[in-house]
């Protein structure tokens, strides 16, 4: 067994292989679905590089033998996400320690020098739950919950309000108009009539190997003297290989919202999913959101549970070897962590 960094030019297309496996074993997204690999590298890193972040997709490790992957570190930002194929369940407890010692500076840093560390584990894997209470993570009250609309042949049809029109990308040229309109659902105290938004994740995304069975889908204001006339957005990632979509990223912009429209969009995707023969579009959301996409038509299928900690690098420098092989061998289960006064875990990494 080896573990091998992630390399995008040598290593996306048998990753790519190994996550279409996982889902097709299983016939659910027990761990990431391929288009979503595709969105960390071609979407998210391009908007980590703009923004003056280090990119998660170069902090991505591969557990591997001569049979190919068996795990996988996926991270997501200030999340960790792994994937383990079934029988190396064994690995997990050290891929935690890993993890730890070698994605922590994407995490920002309190002003001791700590890290709040996440892992976002999937509901239904109670071994890598129970592995990180004995490591001392906690367990955050919400969920990130991954949604299916079922079934596909479920007919819809987008209602939309007289002046308002549903568009597929290939209808609408303006990129700068539906990009910059995304951003502004995330972001509306970023609204001005003349707001543009750096493209380069938005070309980014062409880059993609699913990029040409891949649409957008947005509903734009005939009737408005704005320059940006676009209202809601989304960009719907299409897997062949596993019959698969993935709707990432979505929004609405903030003036436009409680009119309809998200629920309208959804349903232009769904319908648009149905025509290419997609057997599940997912999506992801998280808290009150998944009762957006429940009036929708999503049903989930399953959830992701996040677990965090608090890492904390010994100030002076000199570290208790002992301690780090004990921790490292995976020896004990309260290895190098000690609890303070305060009740925050802190952990001695090397």
């Amino acid at each position: 067994m080896q573990i091998v960094k992630f390399e995008q030019e040598k290593d996306l297309d048998r990753l790519e292989a190994y996550l279409a496996d996982r889902y097709l074993e299983n016939r659910r997204a027990v761990s990431w679905l391929p288009e979503r690999l595709h969105d960390l590298i071609y979407r998210v890193g391009m908007q980590e590089a703009d923004e003056g972040r280090e990119r998660s997709a170069g902090h991505i490790y591969l557990w591997e033998d001569n049979d190919g992957i068996a795990a996988c570190i996926l991270p997501d930002g200030e999340n960790i996400y792994v994937s383990i194929r079934d029988g190396w369940e064994w690995l997990f407890p050290s891929m935690i320690d890993f993890s730890e010692k070698n994605c922590r500076s994407l995490f920002g840093k309190a002003e001791d020098g700590s890290v709040k560390f996440w892992f976002a584990v999937d509901r239904g894997l109670t071994y890598m739950q129970e592995a990180l209470r004995e490591r001392g993570y906690m367990k955050y009250p919400e969920e990130e919950y991954l949604n299916i609309v079922y079934p596909m042949e479920k007919d819809v049809s987008p209602a939309l309000p007289e002046g308002f029109r549903l568009f597929y990308g290939e209808d609408y040229s303006n990129e700068e108009n539906k990009w910059s309109a995304l951003r502004l659902s995330f972001h509306p105290d970023w609204e001005t009539p003349d707001f543009k938004a750096p493209m380069s994740p938005y070309h980014g995304r062409k880059n993609s190997s699913m990029y040409r069975d891949s649409f957008e889908c947005l509903i734009a204001d005939e009737r408005s003297g704005e320059k940006n006339n676009v209202c809601a957005y989304c960009f719907v990632y299409v897997d062949r290989k596993t019959g698969t979509a993935l709707a990432e990223p979505v929004g609405t912009r903030e003036k436009y919202t409680h009119r309809g429209f998200g629920t309208a969009l959804m349903h232009g995707v769904i319908r648009r999913c149905r025509k290419l023969g997609i057997e599940k579009c997912y999506v992801d959301s998280f808290g009150r959101r998944r009762d957006f996409y429940a009036a929708a038509g999503f049903e989930t299928e399953t959830s992701s549970v996040f677990w965090y900690k608090s890492l904390k690098l010994r100030q002076h420098g000199v570290y208790d070897r002992r301690v780090a092989r004990r921790d490292l061998s995976g020896a004990g289960a309260e290895g190098n962590r000690r609890r303070t006064d305060v009740g925050v875990i802190e952990n001695e990494v090397l």
